[in-house]
């Protein structure tokens, strides 16, 4: 018997005029992009990096699907990011050719994954280093097998997690570098979305500042393996000011700058939204780029029981949408017995989630009914990203017309 995929249908269909959701051609549930919103934020922040005079090598830890790692490189990113060995190698197997591992690299077992990757393509791969420790391990195992690996000093924020902390004194971990020949430091990475509280963005801006300063000094030392040493930072709430901060000292001294966020290309109505709202109201450079980011993945799900006035049972659970930062909102309902898609009632509100159901209440004109669909938007993409293998791209019309694969 062949494998069957949730959000699925009939594959000779979808090759031949594709899987149409309102006409009940798919697997319930399914997670779907819209092929238009992802096409908007990729071109948008694409822009929005031009303006910047930045890079951007995209966070894939969001996604961990290859094709949209292509995409976002025809849209012109420097690189793919990404957290975990495992997470490197999938994506170099489907040709990825430049990455930056914003995370330690530590164990036997990786240390001979990444040499064997550095000896056997052309990937450019860089890593994050933290610690004396670090250093010497990576250098002492990279040195016997006599090749070079490119490595980023991480300086971390007071209170967050992994990071160098003190700026003043990198003496230590320069001469752990120095006394191994296979060591490269190619420049600096940080990530600034630990810092919050009272006065965030002053914080976030010195932060920056002195990370920029440190590599400034260091430069000045040549103590950097490249000619235009990198320095990258940024998630997906603050890549404006980490860009902003940047580039206004890099005239002088051609840093290669390098933002990171992961969350722009699918985007959500969560977390993400309000990020990008406070981004549109403090950065004049993103409001001069036409259009804005949006929200790009919903989950489609049946009504399954409607067991109590008031209350509907949906056939959406904890296996297949994010559910730690907001539970998913109803934002279109298809009566199928009428063939009507129309908005969701601002009043619909999903109140509880377990594996597979979700619980909506509803207001007392709702004539939702057993078998209706319901389409849902999400907050945190990543956390819904990982719970699927395929996911569907549909046209504006909820055709799918192809789906791609997802390498957790």
């Amino acid at each position: 018997m062949n494998e069957v995929i949730k959000g699925a249908g009939n594959p000779q269909s979808l090759a031949h005029g594709g899987w149409h959701i309102l006409r009940e051609e798919v697997s319930f549930p399914v997670a779907v992009l819209s092929q238009s919103a992802i096409n908007n934020n990729a071109k948008w922040m694409s822009d929005f990096c031009q303006k910047a005079e930045v890079n951007l090598a995209p966070h894939g830890k969001t996604t961990m699907a290859p094709e949209l790692f292509n995409m976002q490189l025809e849209h012109g990113a420097w690189a793919i990011t990404l957290a975990t060995v495992a997470q490197v190698l999938n994506a170099v197997n489907h040709g990825v050719k430049r990455i930056i591992l914003a995370n330690q690299l530590v164990g036997k077992y990786h240390f001979e994954q990444i040499a064997n990757l550095i000896e056997s393509t052309d990937v450019e791969f860089y890593c994050f280093v933290d610690s004396v420790e670090n250093a010497t391990q990576i250098g002492r195992f990279f040195d016997v097998r006599k090749v070079s690996i490119n490595i980023l000093l991480e300086i971390g924020a007071q209170g967050g997690r992994c990071g160098w902390r003190d700026l003043s004194n990198t003496d230590a971990f320069l001469a752990a570098c120095k006394a191994h020949p296979s060591l490269k430091l190619a420049g600096i990475g940080f990530y600034e979305g630990v810092i919050g509280g009272s006065n965030a963005l002053e914080k976030v801006t010195n932060f920056v500042e002195e990370i920029y300063q440190l590599a400034s000094t260091l430069k000045k030392q040549n103590v950097f393996s490249l000619d235009n040493p990198i320095i990258t930072g940024a998630g997906s709430a603050w890549y404006d000011v980490v860009a902003k901060t940047l580039a206004k000292h890099n005239h002088q001294e051609n840093f290669n700058l390098v933002i990171r966020p992961g969350c722009y290309l699918i985007h959500d109505t969560g977390i993400y939204q309000d990020a990008q709202n406070v981004v549109m109201a403090r950065s004049q450079l993103a409001c001069d780029v036409t259009g804005d980011l949006a929200s790009s993945l919903t989950v489609w799900a049946y009504v399954v029981s409607r067991p109590e006035a008031g209350l509907a049972i949906v056939g959406l659970g904890k296996r297949d949408v994010a559910f730690d930062a907001g539970l998913p909102k109803a934002e279109l309902i298809y009566h199928v017995d009428s063939h009507t898609l129309k908005a969701a009632d601002a009043l619909i509100e999903t109140v509880k989630i377990m594996d597979q159901h979700a619980m909506l209440t509803l207001p007392d004109n709702c004539n939702l009914k057993v078998g209706d669909m319901v389409c849902f938007s999400t907050s945190h993409p990543c956390l819904t990203f990982d719970k699927w293998r395929q996911v569907a791209i549909a046209d504006d019309d909820w055709v799918i017309r192809k789906t791609i694969s997802t390498f957790f």
